[in-house]
């Protein structure tokens, strides 16, 4: 897998991924993000605790849920990058849904730069929209990736 690591482009934005409940009234148990804070084990001290924050949204993006930590023990690792678990108490959805990663441009999350399916977006907060997530590239290109977020529950 080909990734890259992206900081969020705005303090209110989110990285955000749309899922489909695979039935009705599914039970969202976790997430999983593959995200780092930049430390790793040939640093001598931890870092400053920073905060982050999940949202999960409905289809119309209202909140049903929102998490909010320091990254100390899910992002950072003495290998750098991670796959952390979050537990959430169990949400049911239905339908479409949104899990928002804010990392409030200080932790890096990474992206997948192939295959990408078109469920990655930007979410202003302030605003209440999504917009594209693609990466800049130079001569006015972009590059569709895909966030690892992932979801779990049944």
């Amino acid at each position: 897998m080909n990734i890259t690591l992206s900081v969020s482009p705005t303090y209110g934005s989110a990285q955000t991924v749309k899922f489909t409940a695979p039935k009705s009234a599914w039970k969202l148990e976790g997430i999983l993000i593959m995200a780092t804070d930049g430390w790793n084990e040939s640093n001598k001290q931890l870092p400053n605790p920073l905060p982050f924050a999940i949202e999960i949204r409905d289809a119309n993006l209202r909140l049903l849920y929102h998490f909010a930590d320091t990254q100390l023990p899910y992002f950072t690792y003495d290998q750098g990058v991670r796959m952390a678990v979050i537990e959430v108490p169990d949400i049911l959805v239905s339908g479409d849904f949104f899990v928002c990663f804010y990392g409030y441009q200080s932790l890096g999350l990474a992206a997948e730069l192939q295959n990408a399916t078109g469920n990655s977006y930007i979410f202003d907060k302030q605003t209440g929209q999504l917009y594209s997530s693609d990466l800049t590239l130079g001569n006015n290109q972009t590059l569709p990736i895909n966030w690892l977020i992932r979801v779990e529950g049944e």
